[in-house]
């Protein structure tokens, strides 16, 4: 076992910001790696990743969603346009109700069936029936007016739905709804989880959870997407995943040439790595900024004068000097800059301790003896969670803590190992997480209540903890559907302005997504447009 490098310490030196300043960003931005060298078949990739409870990429997202399923589009990161990759063309009405897709006629799935008008037609009906289930969180919304897919002959289908869908495209070209064979949903989710087929360049040999994955290329891959640096299988034969929770021995790993790969680095862990020669590849997230997510079950947090008090108290600037590093910049808004209809509204999200101990004065809350403040007997004290085994964000939360209690906010962190989507159940008032999504209507997922709660903890009605709900509630529902892009971008710019002003999420940094360190035999790496690592075009240089 290799000795894992030091974690990382909550303030980090000048020297490692220093050299994280001038690293970083090179690889992910230059697109796919195009080192010099000449193509090499075969061999063993070692990949250190974190643990993953799932891999169907209906279900979940990341590097392993990319290895091994396909989508009927792919979208370049760098220009925004749609390529071919299961469809090789398409086209919809001008009104967007309507999104015809013309399929290859050579593609399949792991097990046989082939990837033609019926599979798609499956695949589409398959989310709502993932939908009525509990499922399909990630395409939630994008399938509230399906009204079928026909299949026209067998490699044409057509998709309908009852209103327009601008973002529809734009989801359709991530992992999100990545293709599956039809047999997958008749699978439980709970299994599915693990257990599914799809058309991607590897397929899973064997899984050992939270120890091992084991993935195999494809000999009969030859589909590859128009962004691909190369067609037919894929360079690497074998993919050795070793699942390791700390990022400590991840990074020893790679530091000591046991792995190839070292998945989510810590801030300094990864500065020392690239000053070893490793290379970094990550891009800023796309979709939701790392940020606190108030529990609206909980009475503290629907008071709006805490939670405005709360956004003020936080100095993101420090955050992402002390903490985050170079790629978590600041956030500017409740979405990435690198998203569709995004608006600048760092001034919304100045450090303004006065401010927030004017609003907690205004509200009633008073200072007690030890600074935490109380109202009609009730303490100021609000619970955090995280992901425990997330070091940056365990390190976030700490300085968080410090920032809140100098205006009278106390708080408790309550570390949780495998969090998600049920987070609201450990009790916190609030979540520190992000959110991956490809388009901006991913607000009105997690934010609009129109006649259903959308989250179970989201509130009943947005009126109750927003002076500004109702209105809320009708630009996210008017920009669903709104084809004319300057005006839906108005509309999300409203959107964006309501929820920081009433604190409904509080932003705090941007994050790395498909954060990895690469040892420099590794050639062929890129990042797609959710930036999600792409090991389908990589090699090794032996």
């Amino acid at each position: 076992m290799a000795l894992p490098l030091r974690g990382s310490t909550r303030l980090l030196s000048g020297a490692l910001l220093a050299a994280l300043a001038l690293s970083g960003c090179t690889a992910a931005d230059a697109g796919p790696d195009a080192s010099p060298g000449t193509r090499k078949e075969g061999g063993t990739l070692v990949f250190y990743a974190a643990p993953n409870p799932a891999f169907d990429p209906r279900q979940s997202y990341g590097w392993l969603n990319r290895a091994l399923s396909d989508s009927l589009l792919d979208k370049d990161p760098a220009t925004g346009r749609f390529l071919p990759w299961l469809a090789t063309k398409w086209e919809h009405n001008p009104d967007q109700t309507e999104f015809t897709f013309h399929l290859r006629t050579d593609a399949s799935f792991s097990d046989g069936v082939r990837v033609d008008a019926a599979a798609v037609k499956a695949n589409f009906d398959g989310v709502r029936k993932d939908l009525a289930a509990g499922g399909g969180w990630y395409v939630r919304g994008q399938f509230e007016h399906y009204v079928e897919t026909k299949v026209v002959d067998e490699h044409t289908v057509a998709v309908r739905f009852a209103k327009p869908n601008p973002s529809f495209l734009t989801t359709a070209a991530t992992s999100q709804l990545a293709m599956l064979s039809p047999r997958s949903f008749s699978i439980p989710l709970e299994k599915r989880r693990t257990e599914f087929v799809a058309s991607g360049p590897f397929v899973v040999e064997k899984y050992v959870r939270d120890e091992r994955l084991v993935l195999k290329r494809r000999p009969d891959y030859t589909w590859g997407s128009a962004l691909a640096t190369h067609q037919g299988k894929a360079a690497i034969e074998t993919i050795e995943v070793r699942l390791v929770a700390e990022p400590g021995v991840r990074e020893g790993a790679l530091a000591s040439g046991e792995a190839q790969i070292a998945e989510t680095p810590t801030v300094e862990g990864s500065a020392l790595l690239e000053q070893q020669g490793n290379k970094l590849y990550w891009n800023a997230t796309v979709g939701i900024p790392y940020s606190l997510q108030p529990n609206f079950t909980k009475p503290l947090v629907r008071d709006i004068a805490v939670r405005r008090a709360l956004l003020r108290a936080i100095d993101r600037q420090e955050l992402s000097a002390s903490v985050t590093g170079k790629v978590a910049p600041p956030a500017t808004s409740v979405i990435t800059r690198t998203l569709n209809g995004y608006r600048d509204f760092s001034a919304l999200l100045k450090y303004d301790p006065a401010g927030a101990r004017k609003i907690l004065d205004d509200a009633g809350w008073r200072a007690g003896a030890d600074g935490i403040r109380v109202k009609d007997g009730e303490r100021l004290h609000l619970v955090v969670t995280g992901a425990a085994e997330d070091k940056t964000i365990q390190d976030a939360m700490v300085l968080i803590k410090d920032q809140a209690k100098a205006v009278g906010i106390e708080i408790t962190i309550k570390p949780e190992t495998g969090i998600g989507p049920t987070w609201w159940q450990t009790g916190a008032d609030l979540w520190f997480s992000g959110n991956r999504s490809a388009e901006a209507d991913v607000l009105r997922k997690m934010y609009q209540n129109a006649g259903t709660k959308a989250q179970p903890w989201l509130y009943e009605k947005s009126s109750e903890v927003s002076p500004q709900g109702q209105r809320l509630q009708e630009v996210l529902q008017r920009q669903a559907v709104e084809t004319d892009t300057a005006e839906r971008d108005g509309l999300l710019a409203e959107a964006q302005k309501i929820l920081i002003e009433d604190a409904v999420n509080i932003p705090l940094v941007e994050h790395a997504s498909g954060f990895v360190a690469a040892a420099p035999q590794v050639r062929g790496l890129r990042l797609d447009g959710l930036s999600n690592l792409v090991v389908y075009d990589a090699w090794l240089d032996t």
